[in-house]
């Protein structure tokens, strides 16, 4: 067989799994396309509203969107005024839960940080809404022993981080 004909049968052979590969629509299985809505470029975002004893809560989780939106996705962070649509929020709760206590002293060994939010992601064109959620939650873990003095502070940067994920990843999931 002649190189030239291997490289035809090849070709053939290969062929059907060239063609049915990818699809156009990430919905309908593997796909080059985006899986965020091409239909927004921009986003504002509002401080999240926060009335719990956590008073930097919301400023970090803000930030933590904003930094993940610019990051992960194809959106632009912007003002308002500039913007397609419109991120709001407000964290609903902050908890702190032990996992774990001392028997001999009684001080909790490992502790989660639980944060619940609500959210509203809207279209400013059409005022319509996109995304509502309320009671979205996460956890961060800190270890606050003598012997690894983590501080509550670590336990809420580990909760903002995955919410700001987990809310992201909501944005993409609406399509």
């Amino acid at each position: 067989m002649s190189s030239r004909s291997m490289l035809l049968a090849a070709t053939l052979m290969l062929l059907p799994c060239l063609l049915h590969g990818c699809a156009d629509d990430p919905r309908e299985g593997w796909s080059t396309n985006s899986i965020y809505s091409t239909k927004y470029k921009t986003v504002a975002i509002n401080v999240f509203e926060n009335e719990t004893y956590s008073r930097e809560i919301g400023y970090m989780l803000t930030q933590a969107i904003i930094s993940t939106i610019e990051s992960q996705t194809p959106y632009k962070v912007t003002s308002a005024m500039n913007a397609d649509t419109l991120l709001t929020g407000e964290v609903t709760s902050v908890e702190l839960t032990s996992l774990s206590q001392n028997e001999a002293t009684g001080l909790d060994e490992e502790v989660i940080v639980g944060l619940t939010i609500s959210f509203n992601w809207t279209d400013l064109e059409t005022d319509r809404t996109i995304i509502d959620r309320t009671g979205f939650t996460g956890g961060g873990l800190f270890v606050p022993t003598s012997q690894s003095r983590e501080t509550l502070e670590l336990g809420e940067i580990g909760v903002v981080q995955q919410l700001a994920d987990d809310l992201v990843d909501e944005m993409q999931s609406v399509w």
